[in-house]
């Protein structure tokens, strides 16, 4: 699916609900007898829109899920059948997220009072700082129950995705909570796959036999035996390869696979801070090897990006912390404080930009990603407010309040 073609896609959708919202409220209010005459006609003008788009919103979606066939067959080779609980979990995963933005708003509103009374604004802060605490508990029980596999992702995003290789020992750094994050909740490895989300789906193979999946890139799980056939095969089907330097034989073979298979633009280094061991070993595969000062000077848990010009040629550009109009924003408190990840992801924004690839959003849907449970909480509670607010009108409508 070409990227006009999944623009298009995304434009179409949005229209359709848009329509059929704006239809919605029009013929309620033709129901409690508001603005009767144009009001009726709009509703027909806007449902008739929304029904017209419906076909093709339904083709678009079926073109793009047939685009990531292929993709979706790989790593759905051997996935395990998902228990029926799993989607009681995700509900409850969505009141979790509920409870905390619900929480989220009581506080704030407690906090400016306005017409409210000392009581009444004591009692709203409590309630709101007893529902968002039990939000973060929900959270943390059921997120990783929760986590889509690489499959449903490919599905529903359409795109090619970013192949994400590491060496599965060092899954419990990228684990980590950054320190600065506001909320204690997400990790390091979930803001990096947002960052690279503005590319592709994110989609990682996970440690064979763990229990849960680690959030951030969406997981499959291979043999350890049989896994270099499809790993190569997905490397030929992605738009990008982001892979992190650690131990292990498999890193060597992947690094070695991309080289002599891959366009070099398409490949990405993630160098670890502190670790000039890696370098050295990256370097008896590189024609022109890298200065382990290049790469190891960074003082995150990701020192360094590489990328490769056409003659894989290696540019090391290390991770260091933003300058400018956000690190002032930042300082006077106008804006949150930005984690480690968002420089990595910024120094990724201007890797991908070296290859030909700008991506300006990168470090903005990183710093985002850090703040997910407090925008999607508070975006699900103001949702409520329109089925609430519909309801309202029918009633009213029907003469019954």
């Amino acid at each position: 699916m070409s990227s006009r073609l999944r623009m298009f896609a995304r434009w179409i959708t949005v229209t359709e609900v848009t329509t059929a919202y704006v239809a919605l409220h029009l013929l309620v209010n033709v129901g409690t007898g508001r603005w009767v005459g144009a009001s009726r006609a709009g509703a027909l003008l806007f449902g008739a829109v929304a029904l017209v788009l419906l076909g093709p919103a339904l083709w678009l979606r079926r073109r793009r899920r047939a685009g990531v066939g292929e993709l979706v067959g790989l790593v759905n080779r051997y996935e395990a059948r998902q228990p029926r609980w799993r989607g009681a979990v995700r509900a409850a995963n969505t009141a979790g997220y509920l409870l905390f933005g619900v929480g989220t708003l009581a506080v704030a509103a407690s906090e400016r009072g306005g017409t409210m009374t000392l009581e009444a604004s004591f009692a709203v802060l409590v309630g709101g700082a007893a529902a968002a605490g039990a939000g973060l508990l929900v959270l943390r029980h059921t997120r990783p129950h929760a986590a889509r596999g690489a499959a449903q992702t490919l599905l529903r995003d359409g795109r090619d995705p970013v192949l994400y290789l590491r060496s599965f020992d060092d899954d419990e750094t990228a684990a980590r909570v950054d320190d600065g994050a506001d909320i204690n909740l997400h990790s390091r490895e979930e803001q990096l796959a947002a960052a690279l989300g503005v590319v592709g789906p994110v989609i990682a193979v996970g440690r064979p036999g763990e229990p849960l999946p680690r959030l951030g890139a969406a997981r499959f799980y291979l043999p350890l035996d049989d896994w270099q056939g499809t790993v190569g095969r997905l490397m030929d089907l992605s738009q990008l390869i982001v892979l992190r330097l650690g131990q292990g034989e498999g890193l060597r073979w992947e690094i070695e696979r991309a080289r002599a298979t891959q366009p070099p633009d398409k490949l990405i280094l993630l160098v670890p801070g502190g670790r000039s061991e890696l370098a050295a070993r990256l370097n008896e595969g590189l024609p022109t090897p890298l200065l382990p000062r290049e790469v190891t000077t960074g003082e995150y848990w990701i020192g360094a990006v590489v990328v490769f010009d056409g003659h894989w040629t290696p540019r090391a550009l290390p991770v260091q912390q933003r300058k400018g109009l956000w690190a002032w924003l930042a300082r006077t408190g106008i804006s949150t404080v930005e984690t480690p990840t968002v420089h990595v992801a910024h120094t990724l924004r201007t890797a991908l930009a070296a290859t030909g690839r700008r991506r300006r959003t990168m470090a903005y849907r990183a710093q985002m990603a850090s703040q997910k449970a407090d925008l999607l909480g508070v975006w699900l509670a103001l949702l409520l407010v329109l089925p609430g607010w519909l309801g309202y009108r029918v009633l009213q409508w029907a003469g019954l309040w």
